[in-house]
């Protein structure tokens, strides 16, 4: 976070200090940890019980597959849910932890400034503004504008979603930039292209407006914007 940025948005703040103050709602993440299965060969069974049985399996998971793991049922099995929903009991001698881009997730507002951060990054947005945030999957976090969406005008502002190395799929997107990067992941944010709030309202054009601005800052391959990039790598 460069040090221009934090001024100005302490500076917004003592400007708006006679307006309203919003802190941003803890969202609700998966009340769960994500695994990648890996398996040898054939599959991974989840099971109706946690026991090896041909006539308990529910569905085969293959190498790659997530499940998502709610609690060790004992030494061997644990109780969780596929991708497709169905929920029982897989060996957890065959799962990797998987990447999860909301690990350690949280939104917070302090002394003027308000962010959104996990364990991989932190991204700084206007306080005075009723933002908020949903976790799409485990690669992908979305923030929105809290009061045109729950007008039904989607509120849409910015997808941040890490990609690996290599994966260049992001650049199908009409509108992106590279908001950060480290060894393992280039985090993407992802621009909505169609308006995403009431044109009527114009308490929500402004307020949706600056929140735009602060995103499309999130740009760290502009060597004019990543002087006033909101988002930082942590890790």
């Amino acid at each position: 976070m460069k040090k221009n940025l934090r001024k100005y948005l302490v500076l917004f703040s003592m400007v708006s200090i006679l307006s309203a103050s919003y802190v941003p709602a803890m969202a609700e993440t998966k009340a769960a940890d994500a695994y990648n299965v890996k398996v040898e060969s054939g599959y991974l069974a989840l099971r109706s019980d946690p026991s090896f049985n041909a006539d308990n399996e529910l569905e085969a998971l293959y190498t790659g597959d997530t499940f998502y793991v709610m609690y060790d049922e004992d030494a061997t099995y644990v109780y969780g849910y596929s991708e497709s929903g169905k929920r029982g009991y897989v060996n957890k001698n065959y799962l990797v932890e998987a990447y999860n881009i909301a690990k350690g997730i949280k939104a917070d507002t302090r002394q003027g400034v308000s962010w959104l951060e996990t364990d991989y990054f932190r991204m700084y947005l206007p306080a005075d503004i009723d933002w908020n945030y949903e976790v799409v999957d485990n690669e992908t976090i979305s923030i929105y504008y809290a009061p045109a969406k729950e007008n039904g005008y989607g509120g849409h502002v910015v997808t941040i979603k890490a990609y690996d190395w290599g994966d260049n799929e992001y650049a199908d997107f009409p509108s992106w930039s590279i908001a950060g990067q480290n060894d393992e992941k280039k985090f993407i944010a992802i621009y909505p292209t169609d308006v995403q709030f009431d044109p009527n309202d114009f308490t929500q054009a402004d307020e949706y407006r600056r929140l735009m601005e602060v995103a499309e800052g999130m740009d760290c391959k502009d060597e004019e914007l990543a002087k006033d990039n909101p988002f930082e790598v942590v890790k």
